[in-house]
C-alpha cells in the first residue's frame, strides 16, 4: 500500500493549509519513511537541509501557479503532489540502507518488490501520494487510488530511468501511478494538463451559452 501516511496527516487541522509549511513537511516525511520501512529490514538517513532545498523550490513553483486552482482544485492537488515528487527526486533526501550491504541478512522474499526494487522513489512517491490524498479528503472531494501500474516492477525501472534523463517527468509518472494520463511533451507546465484544458474549454463554452 502506497498510503500508510494518510491516516496519520488527516488529524492535521487544516491540512491544505498547514502541508505549505515546512515544519509540517518534516514531519510527515519521516513518519511517512518510519511506517513504511518498519518491520521491511530498510533504514533511511533523512537529510534536513536537502529536504528544506526540496521545499523551497516546490513553494516557489506551488505559488506561482496556485491561482489555476480555481480551474480544477481536485486536478491542481494532484498536479502540486507530481511538483512535490519531482522536487524530491531531484533533491535526494533520503538515503536507503539495505542491511545486506552492511554484511547483514539479505531483505526478507515477503517485502513489497516495488519498495525493495527504488526503495528512495518508492518514499518519494508514498509520501506524495498520501498528503494529496488526505488534501482532497479534507476537501470532500474524490482522492487518488492507486492505479494497476505501480505494481509492475518495470514501471518503477522506467520511472527511475526516465526522470533521471527528464527530472519533470516525474509528473507525469505521478498521474500514471493515480491512473491519468500524463502530458509527456510539457508535464511541468499546469496549463497543458488535459483536465484544466478541457476544464478552460467547458467555462468558455458556458460563457458563450450564457451570453447568447
Amino acid at each position: 500500500m502506497l498510503t500508510p501516511l494518510k491516516t496519520e496527516v488527516l488529524k492535521v487541522d487544516d491540512l491544505a493549509h498547514e502541508a505549505r509549511r515546512f515544519r509540517t513537511i518534516l514531519w510527515s516525511f519521516e513518519k511517512n519513511i518510519e511506517l513504511l520501512f518498519k518491520g521491511t529490514g530498510l533504514a533511511a538517513e533523512v537529510d534536513h537541509a536537502a529536504l528544506a532545498e526540496a521545499f523551497s523550490r516546490w513553494r516557489q513553483a506551488f505559488d506561482e501557479t496556485k491561482h489555476l486552482a480555481d480551474i480544477d482544485r481536485r486536478d491542481f492537488v494532484i498536479y502540486a503532489a507530481g511538483m512535490m515528487l519531482k522536487e524530491l527526486l531531484a533533491a535526494r533526501p533520503i538515503t536507503a540502507i539495505v542491511p545486506s550491504d552492511l554484511g547483514l541478512p539479505a531483505l526478507p522474499d515477503t517485502l513489497d518488490h516495488r519498495l525493495k526494487r527504488w526503495p528512495e522513489g518508492y518514499a518519494y512517491t508514498s509520501f506524495c501520494l498520501s498528503v494529496a490524498a488526505a488534501v482532497l479528503n479534507e476537501m470532500g472531494d474524490v482522492e487518488p487510488a492507486e492505479s494497476g501500474v505501480a505494481d509492475d516492477p518495470l514501471f518503477w525501472d522506467s520511472f527511475r530511468e526516465n526522470v533521471a534523463e527528464v527530472p519533470a517527468n516525474a509528473i507525469a509518472f505521478f498521474d500514471m501511478v493515480v491512473g491519468l494520463k500524463p502530458n509527456w511533451s510539457a508535464p511541468d507546465v499546469p496549463w497543458m494538463r488535459r483536465t484544466f484544458m478541457d476544464r478552460k474549454q467547458s467555462i468558455a463554452e458556458e460563457k458563450t451559452a450564457t451570453l447568447g
